[in-house]
């Protein structure tokens, strides 16, 4: 009985230190899983504030806000909340000539595809139509003086520029462009019986020439798709024909009388100043 006493005794003892030592050992376990998955904190300032203890996704997280603030433009951002568009415009205006072209000025119909790159860029390509156009020449009345007539043809003319958007200048709703470009001119003219019935008399002129330009548009925004805008566009023409004076044809004969009567580069370019109203779709 005595051993037996012993023994129960014994066994009694050491459930009692199983059952103290496992709550220590269970929380020493779970401090250390604790500091294993604790991340490395640190400190931060801005300026001379202190701002406390942050782990590395606080620091990741405030990061890209600093880098947000710093990217976001909110005149440019409202005009391109959607990178990469593209705008089709369909525009009317008018073409003033420069006085050596010899063109009455007239209505022209016009059609641009843009393509707005992020940020602040635009590449145009236009194409404007005067099918109406008309030509002044000049012959030998039958009293001997001049008689000035207007031969009808088409001129059009093919560019492609580069604008710039300029947000100091747009406030809400109206955005402003300015840019540059280069082109190609086509003349055709040609007429039939230009002097009148039956006088046998037949006009001709074609020509392809070189040319330059510079812009500014300002554009409204009406719905985020459709915008509606006024433009200025100055063209440069590297018309080298009016060297001739009259560089016209009758019956297939040259009607020059001045070759070479403004002779050098500058004395070559003509102009035409261009006014047009624009109706654009954004997609």
């Amino acid at each position: 009985m005595s051993f037996e006493r012993r023994g129960l005794g014994a066994l009694v003892a050491g459930l009692l230190a199983l059952l103290v030592q496992a709550p220590a050992a269970a929380a020493g376990e779970l401090d250390g899983r604790l500091g294993q998955v604790q991340p490395t904190t640190s400190r931060f300032q801005v300026g001379d504030a202190d701002l406390g203890r942050t782990d590395l996704g606080e620091e990741l997280l405030l990061s890209d806000l600093r880098l947000t603030q710093e990217d976001f433009h909110p005149e440019t951002d409202r005009w391109t909340a959607r990178t990469n568009r593209i705008r089709i415009t369909s525009w009317v205006g008018a073409w003033m000539f420069s006085n050596e072209l010899r063109i009455h000025h007239d209505v022209v119909l016009g059609l641009r595809l843009n393509w707005e790159v992020p940020g602040f860029i635009g590449i145009r390509l236009d194409s404007g139509f005067v099918p109406w156009s008309r030509m002044e020449v000049k012959g030998i009345n039958a009293t001997g003086g001049t008689s000035s007539r207007w031969m009808s043809g088409v001129v059009h003319s093919h560019t492609l520029s580069l604008g710039i958007f300029n947000p100091e200048l747009s406030v809400d709703g109206l955005a402003f462009w300015a840019g540059f470009g280069a082109g190609l001119w086509f003349f055709n003219y040609s007429e039939s019986d230009v002097f009148g019935q039956n006088t046998g008399i037949d006009a001709k002129f074609s020509d392809t020439v070189f040319s330059g330009n510079i812009f500014v548009e300002l554009d409204y925004k009406i719905l985020d798709i459709l915008h509606v805008g006024l433009g200025m566009r100055l063209h440069v023409l590297m018309a080298n024909h009016t060297d001739d004076g009259r560089f016209y044809d009758f019956n297939g004969q040259s009607q020059s009388f001045a070759k070479g009567r403004n002779d050098g580069l500058v004395d070559d370019l003509a102009t035409v100043t261009e006014f047009t109203f624009n109706i654009s779709v954004l997609f």
